[in-house]
C-alpha cells in the first residue's frame, strides 16, 4: 500500500459523493499537538506513518455527534525495525459525547484509541493489533519474576504502562463491537465505563489481558473472543500465568453481564477481583452481582473462573477444562455455582472462607477434589477490614446439591467449615464421597448408604445424616435467561466459541519473549541459546511438519522431525563446551539457531547465616559464613536455581543463606560473556578474579561481564547470599564473538 504523506491524510474520495453533512469530506490541517478532527469525514484509504507527538495523540478527534470512518486506513506509529517495548504515544484519542469511529486499523503505539470522557461512544471493526507489549524474561525452562502483572491499582490509569489496543476512560454507554487485536499486551481496558456494551469481538494471543475493566458497572459483555492470552506458561515446567487473563474484573465491577464468550488458553480465564479498597481499605464495595453464563474458560493456567471477595456473583453452564482449579471463589459468599461442566481440572470448585454459597448440578470429572470448602488461619487476610468485618470470614452455611461427580478421588472435602449441606450428589468411580477435617459443627449429609459406608470422617462436631432426594426434588435450577431476558432476541450467539477440530489443550499454548504464539509465521525461540547440559526450544509453525536438517556440534537434538509447533530438547553430548549450530526445514522454509551447552559438574555449598553476619556491611561477616559446615551440599550439571521463597534445601533456612558454586572447565582462548541472574547479591570469580560484583539486596537482576581468557583450564566461583523474599540464581557463559 502507498504510504500517504501527513500533508494529505485525509482527502475527499470522488467515487463515493457527500449525501449528507455527515458524509462531507474535510482537509485537516496539521498543528503542533497533531491531526486535529472537529467534524465528521471519511478517510481515503491508504498507510499513515504518523508518529505520535508528545502527550497526544496522532489523530485527536474533538467534539460532540462525530462520525470518522476510516475506510480501512491504517495508522503506523513507529517504523518495522522498532520493537514492540519501546512503541510510545497513542494512535487515535477521542474527547466527545456520541463519537463514532469505524474501520480503522492502528499499529505500533503504545495505546492504540485512547478515548476520555466520551459518553455514548461507538468503535465498530477497529483493529488494533501489534501494539505495544513488554519483553517477557522467562524462558522456556524457567520463570521471570518480573512478567508478573500487577492490576490492583488503576485509580491514576496505572494500566496504562502495560499499554492497550483499546483504553476508554470515564466514558459510559460505549459501545465496542467487531473490533480485533492481535499480538499486543492488553486488548480493551474499561474503567468507570458504566452501561457499556461489549459484542463479538476478537482479542485473542494477548500477553497480558483480552478484555480488563475497573470500576465499570452493568454492562454487556458477550460473544467475544478472548484465547490465549496467556505469559508465564511452558507446558509441564511452571504453569502460573502471572495474572494474565481472558477477561480481567478488578476493583468494585457490579451487575455485569458476561455471556457466550471464548477465553480459552488463558492465564485465568475470568478473573475477578473486588480490590484493594475492598479487602485493605475500607472493607466494602466488591466486584458483586455479576452473571457470567455459557462461557468457555478451558485451559487456564490457574483458573477457569476465579472470583474472589465479592457478593453475590452467578456462574452458570460455564465450560471448564484442564485447569488447575475449575472455580476459585475464596472469601466469596451468596455466590450461585450451577450447571458448569468441569472436566480434567486438578480441582474442580474450590472456595476459602466462603458463606452462603450455592453449588448445585455441577457436573465434575477427572479431578482431585471435586468440591473443597475449607477456612485456615491465614493472618493476614484474616487481619484485613474485608475479613474483620465479616466476623473472620468463617466458611459457612454453603450448599452442595444435585452435582455429579466422575472418576474423582474425593467429591466433596469440608475443613473447618459448618453447617452445610451435602445432598443428593450422584458419584460414580469416587473414592470418597465426602472427607470431613476438623470442625465440621452443624454438618447435614443426605448420602445413599454406599456412600456413606466410604465417608473420610477426621472432624469434630454434631454431624446429622438423611436420605438423599431425587434431584429434581432436592434442587430447582436458575433460569438465567428469565433473570436476564437481554439474552433473548437472537443476539446471543455462540459464534465465539472454538470450532470442532481448532487446537485445544494446555498443550497448544506456546510463549515467546513476546507472548502467545498465534498458529501463523515460521520461528525458532530462542535463536541463541545458552543452557548447561541441556536447553530446550521450540519450532512455531502453523501445524506443518518440520525435520531438523543439520546439526553442526557435539550435540543430540530430539525429535529430528514432527508436526509443528513443537518443542525440541539440546543435549551436549560430551563434557565440556559445546557450541553447535542446528537448522529447521519447516513448510519450504529453512531458519537456523545457534547455541552453546555447558556441561560440567557443579560443587554446591549452602550455608545458613544470621543477622549480625549481614555479608554487605561486615567485611568479615561473608568469610566466617563460609568457613562454617555447610547446611548443605549438592553436584548439578548447571547453576540453574529457581527457588522462589522455599528453601534452597532440607536443612537449609528459606531467608539469610549463602551460595557457593565452583567448577573447572576448560575453555578455548578469547572473550568470553558471562552472564547471571540473581536474588539476592552475586559475585562470580575466575580463576580468583572477580568479574562480576553485584553484592546488594536487590530483585532478580541481570549482570554481564566481558573477558579475555587463554586457552586452558579455568576455576569459576559463583558467589550468592539471599537476605528475604523470592531468590534465585542462574549463570550463563558464552562465547562473546560467537
Amino acid at each position: 500500500m502507498i504510504l500517504h504523506t501527513l500533508c494529505c491524510f485525509f482527502i475527499f474520495v470522488a467515487q463515493s459523493p457527500p449525501t449528507s453533512a455527515s458524509d462531507e469530506a474535510t482537509l485537516l490541517r496539521l498543528d503542533p499537538s497533531g491531526l486535529r478532527v472537529t467534524k465528521s469525514v471519511r478517510v481515503a484509504p491508504g498507510e499513515y506513518l504518523l508518529p505520535a507527538p508528545k502527550g497526544d495523540g496522532a489523530v485527536v478527534i474533538l467534539g460532540d455527534d462525530l462520525t470518522v470512518d476510516f475506510q480501512g486506513a491504517m495508522l503506523i506509529g513507529a517504523p518495522p525495525d522498532v520493537e514492540p517495548d519501546r512503541y510510545v504515544g497513542r494512535g487515535i484519542v477521542i474527547r466527545g459525547r456520541n463519537v463514532t469511529v469505524k474501520n480503522v486499523k492502528v499499529r505500533g503505539y503504545k495505546v492504540g484509541i485512547f478515548a476520555e470522557d466520551s459518553e455514548g461512544l461507538t468503535l465498530e471493526e477497529c483493529d488494533v493489533s501489534r501494539n505495544f507489549r513488554q519483553r517477557l524474561g522467562s524462558t522456556i525452562e524457567r520463570e521471570d519474576p518480573s512478567d508478573w502483572l500487577f492490576g490492583h491499582e488503576n485509580d491514576e490509569n496505572e494500566w496504562l504502562r502495560y499499554g492497550a489496543g483499546i483504553y476508554l476512560l470515564r466514558s459510559p454507554g460505549s459501545t465496542i463491537a467487531k473490533c480485533r487485536a492481535r499480538n499486543g499486551q492488553n486488548g480493551l481496558c474499561l474503567v468507570r465505563c458504566d452501561h457499556s456494551r461489549v459484542v463479538e469481538n476478537d482479542m485473542s494471543f494477548m500477553s497480558g489481558w483480552g478484555l480488563a475493566m475497573w470500576r465499570s458497572s452493568e454492562c454487556e459483555i458477550f460473544n467475544n473472543k478472548f484465547d490465549w492470552c496467556m505469559r508465564g506458561y511452558s507446558h509441564g515446567i511452571y504453569a502460573r500465568g502471572q495474572d494474565s487473563a481472558g477477561i480481567l474484573v478488578y476493583e468494585q465491577c457490579h451487575r455485569n453481564l458476561f455471556a457466550f464468550n471464548s477465553a480459552t488458553h488463558s492465564g485465568d480465564g475470568f478473573f475477578l477481583y473486588a480490590g484493594n479498597e475492598t479487602l485493605r481499605k475500607t472493607g466494602r464495595g466488591g466486584c458483586s452481582e455479576n452473571v457470567v453464563y455459557q462461557n468457555d474458560f478451558s485451559h487456564a493456567a490457574a483458573n477457569g473462573i476465579e472470583a474472589t471477595f465479592s457478593d453475590g456473583n452467578i456462574f452458570v453452564k460455564n465450560r471448564l477444562d484442564e485447569c488447575t482449579h475449575g472455580i476459585w471463589a475464596g472469601y466469596s459468599y451468596n455466590t450461585i455455582i450451577e450447571n458448569n461442566k468441569i472436566h480434567d481440572c486438578e480441582n474442580g470448585i474450590s472456595i476459602e472462607h466462603g458463606r452462603r454459597n450455592r453449588i448445585a448440578g455441577n457436573s465434575i470429572t477427572g479431578a482431585r477434589i471435586g468440591v473443597n470448602l475449607w477456612w485456615d488461619n491465614d493472618q493476614d487476610l484474616l487481619a484485613t477490614p474485608f475479613c474483620e468485618g465479616r466476623d473472620r470470614c468463617p466458611s459457612r452455611y454453603n450448599f452442595v446439591v444435585a452435582n455429579r461427580f466422575e472418576q474423582v478421588n474425593t467429591a466433596v472435602r469440608l475443613a473447618d467449615n459448618t453447617e452445610s449441606r451435602v445432598a443428593s450428589n450422584l458419584t460414580h468411580e469416587v473414592e470418597v464421597p465426602v472427607h470431613l477435617v476438623g470442625n465440621v459443627e452443624g454438618t447435614n449429609l443426605a448420602l445413599t448408604d454406599t456412600q456413606r459406608m466410604a465417608v473420610k470422617d477426621e472432624g469434630h462436631g454434631a454431624v446429622t445424616h438423611e436420605k438423599p432426594l431425587p434431584r429434581n426434588e432436592a434442587w430447582q435450577p436458575l433460569d438465567i435467561v428469565a433473570r436476564k431476558p437481554r439474552l433473548l432476541g437472537g443476539r446471543a450467539l455462540r459464534r465465539a466459541f472454538l470450532l470442532p477440530g481448532a487446537p485445544r489443550g494446555r498443550d497448544r499454548i506456546f510463549i515467546d519473549e513476546w507472548g502467545p504464539y498465534d498458529f501463523s509465521g515460521v520461528r525458532l525461540f530462542p535463536r541463541d541459546i545458552r543452557g548447561g547440559s541441556a536447553a530446550a526450544l521450540y519450532v512455531l509453525a502453523p501445524d506443518i511438519p518440520f525435520t531438523v536438517s543439520y546439526v553442526i556440534g557435539a550435540i543430540r537434538v530430539s525429535p529430528m522431525e514432527g508436526d509443528a509447533p513443537a518443542r525440541l530438547t539440546a543435549k551436549a553430548a560430551s563434557r565440556g563446551l559445546q557450541p553447535f549450530r542446528m537448522g529447521v526445514t519447516v513448510g519450504g522454509e529453512s531458519i537456523s539457531v545457534n547455541g552453546v551447552l555447558l556441561d560440567t559438574p557443579w560443587d554446591v555449598a549452602f550455608y545458613g547465616w544470621s543477622e549480625p553476619d549481614d555479608p554487605r556491611i561486615e567485611s568479615d561477616a561473608w568469610n566466617r559464613i563460609v568457613s562454617s559446615e555447610p547446611r548443605a551440599r549438592m553436584t548439578v550439571p548447571e547453576i540453574d536455581f529457581m527457588w522462589y521463597s522455599r528453601p534452597p534445601a532440607d536443612g537449609v533456612p528459606a531467608d539469610r543463606f549463602a551460595t557457593v558454586a565452583t567448577t573447572n572447565v576448560r575453555l578455548p582462548g578469547g572473550t568470553w560473556r558471562l552472564q547471571t541472574v540473581s536474588d539476592d547479591g552475586v559475585r562470580v570469580f575466575i580463576d580468583d578474579r572477580r568479574v562480576i560484583d553485584n553484592w546488594t539486596h536487590h530483585g532478580a537482576s541481570t549482570d554481564e561481564a566481558h573477558v579475555e581468557l587463554d586457552e586452558g583450564n579455568h576455576r569459576i566461583r559463583i558467589e550468592h547470599f539471599e537476605i528475604d523474599g523470592h531468590a534465585q540464581l542462574r549463570f550463563s557463559l558464552d562465547q562473546a564473538t560467537r
